[in-house]
């Protein structure tokens, strides 16, 4: 009897543990297809323009510690949330954890274009400080170094563009602010470096254009013609171009005023 006894005890256990194991799995596959259900809620808020509803739903599942795949997915999906109702701070540190976190990720580029976008949506207008702006393009500039070929190039190379095209305003003002003041070397500090370092932006012609006006004012003809030239001939479709033959008319200068420009520098 007691051999019979403990057999069936042991029939027993092993059948509860059975149960218990299926069970278990169950429960484990229930809490996976929670998971991707509530991945897929917030997802859909989101894309509804419900994002504070939608970041609620996704820092629930991040903190269920949700299997890898769907962490992923959630994290940088949050982050975009608060970019999208401007809570441009916050999402910045998100998708910098989201980098850290994941940094073999096929989403890091376009994490690190976001906090670009981040950091270009904080900038004030041109005439303020422009630090946000600056850290944008480090931000954009390290992107396409990093990542050449990314998917996301042509909006990154627009995001540079309006960087670069800010910053560059900014030094115009500044120099137009001395230029005012009839500070003229200080005029043309600003222009050149305009012209050397945002040369691809619609500021350069315009930089090169208030050159020419900082030698005229100080009574420097000839080398205002050199700047008026080079106008014309570096930016001939730029509206400074036909600004700048009328002030070389006016001057007396011509086409031949780059030649001059050679042998005066």
């Amino acid at each position: 009897m007691t051999r019979k006894l403990l057999v069936a005890s042991m029939i027993v256990a092993a059948a509860l543990a059975a149960f218990a194991w299926a069970s278990c799995s169950k429960q484990q596959a229930a809490t996976a297809m929670k998971q991707e259900d509530r991945l897929t809620l917030a997802q859909d808020l989101a894309q509804r323009g419900k994002c504070s509803k939608a970041i609620l739903e996704y820092e629930k599942l991040l903190s269920e510690f949700p299997k890898p795949q769907v962490a992923e997915t959630a994290k940088f999906n949050l982050a975009r949330c608060r970019f999208d109702i401007g809570e441009y701070d916050q999402a910045v540190a998100d998708f910098e954890d989201f980098i850290n976190t994941y940094p073999k990720s096929d989403l890091v580029d376009n994490a690190m274009y976001q906090i670009g976008l981040c950091y270009l949506k904080q900038a004030p207008r041109p005439e303020r400080d422009q630090a946000k702006t600056k850290q944008a393009l480090d931000e954009l500039t390290l992107l396409v170094r990093k990542y050449p070929t990314t998917d996301v190039k042509a909006d990154v190379d627009r995001a540079i563009g309006e960087a670069k095209s800010r910053l560059a305003e900014k030094e115009i003002e500044n120099g137009r602010l001395y230029l005012r003041l009839a500070d003229y070397k200080s005029a043309r500090i600003y222009f050149d470096y305009v012209v050397s370092t945002y040369s691809d932006t619609p500021w350069a012609p315009e930089a090169l254009f208030s050159k020419g006006q900082a030698f005229e004012r100080e009574g420097d003809p000839a080398q205002a013609r050199i700047a008026y030239q080079q106008v014309i001939d570096d930016y001939p479709s730029s509206p400074a171009s036909a600004e700048a033959a009328r002030r070389l008319k006016e001057l007396g200068g011509g086409s031949n005023a780059k030649g001059e420009a050679t042998s005066q520098h």
